[in-house]
């Protein structure tokens, strides 16, 4: 990927992330929770070797959010690894238990149930990690509604992309010959 090109998708991802950031804490339900905009995003930046980079982009955007709501640099910082380590765990758990499923890759050999169980698992696993730290940081917030929105959306977003990259694919055959 060129560098203006990854300046114009990171540019548009911060956007997004910062929007999802700054209204999440006065819409409970809302479906683009910063969890999972920044677990979409170092999923889908995976294939171009820029983790690292994009680790930094997602911190520094959350602890920009955090100040901007009145945080001061330790609380920006906390609440920079609750955002970053989570995302950051769905990303490597996504990759390494499921390789090549976000670009439908690989879905000839998998079975769907197994496939779906497992990224159900990463996404609980996810969503659970991301609750615990945030129940650290704030003690007052209750887990359960954000758990299970979380969740479902961290399924439903990898399942969709799939699903939609299965059905641009060409059909293969059943039998390849390589000569």
């Amino acid at each position: 990927m060129s560098n203006p090109r990854y300046a114009l998708r990171s540019a548009v991802f911060v956007t997004v992330y910062l929007a999802a950031f700054l209204i999440a804490p006065f819409i409970p339900l809302l479906p683009l929770a910063p969890l999972v905009v920044g677990a979409v995003w170092l999923t889908a930046q995976a294939r171009y070797g820029l983790r690292r980079f994009d680790v930094i982009m997602l911190a520094t955007a959350t602890a920009a959010g955090a100040t901007v709501q009145g945080a001061g640099l330790m609380m920006s910082l906390t609440v920079a690894a609750w955002a970053v380590l989570p995302s950051l765990l769905f990303a490597v758990l996504l990759e390494r238990r499921l390789p090549g499923y976000w670009q439908a890759h690989g879905d000839r050999f998998r079975q769907p149930a197994v496939a779906v169980l497992t990224l159900a698992g990463i996404a609980l696993l996810t969503a659970g990690a991301g609750a615990v730290i945030w129940g650290v940081i704030d003690t007052e917030t209750s887990f359960g509604v954000p758990v299970a929105r979380d969740a479902v959306m961290l399924v439903l977003a990898p399942l969709t992309v799939n699903t939609v990259r299965r059905r641009r694919s060409p059909g293969r055959s059943g039998l390849t010959v390589v000569r």
